[in-house]
């Protein structure tokens, strides 16, 4: 395994705040690589080191943002629906500022993208909870259906100036599915 270079990896993580700085105050097509470099304050060749383009840099923290929620989830044991929902919910509020960063400059798709990549880690720690339930195939449809109806759910309360709290949407989306499922 190739070790990572803690310089290297510095510099990532200073021009991605730097660009998401940016992001806060102007839209994302106006911003250049020389501003992201100028306001990590670093020269653009570091830029270059470490990236190809600004979406590398919207990827990159796309990346560790998904990285960081399967950290979040390992915290915790516990796999059932309800608490899987709150956990969600609870970890995106968190990181609102972000969510809403991409949202106002029509990038969420790249974290969608990204964490798509992502879903068979999670996959893995259902599995192992839910084996005899269902098949390996069955479980990963089913995970499937249940992220897409998580990420709308996600972008609704997004745009909603009153959000929830993550223990009311954990009850609201128990309550929706209790009925889906009573209409099988």
């Amino acid at each position: 395994m190739k070790k990572s270079n803690p310089i290297a990896e510095q510099s990532k993580q200073w021009l991605a705040q730097s660009l998401f700085d940016l992001m806060e105050k102007q839209n994302y097509s106006e911003i250049t690589i020389s501003k992201i470099s100028e306001n990590a304050q670093l020269a653009r060749r570091t830029f270059y080191r470490n990236f190809s383009s600004k979406e590398d840099v919207v990827i990159y923290s796309c990346t560790q943002l998904c990285e960081s929620y399967i950290r979040y989830l390992d915290q915790d044991i516990e796999y059932s629906v309800r608490h899987i929902i709150k956990v969600y919910f609870t970890y995106w509020q968190e990181h609102i500022d972000y969510l809403t960063v991409l949202t106002n400059n029509n990038l969420l798709c790249h974290l969608i993208n990204v964490s798509n990549k992502y879903w068979p880690q999670i996959y893995e720690r259902f599995r192992v909870h839910w084996k005899d339930d269902c098949s390996d195939e069955e479980l990963e449809y089913c995970l499937l259906f249940n992220m897409g109806g998580l990420w709308n759910v996600l972008i609704k309360w997004l745009y909603n100036e009153n959000r929830e709290p993550p223990l009311e949407m954990e009850r609201m989306i128990h309550k929706s599915l209790h009925y889906f499922m009573k209409s099988i």
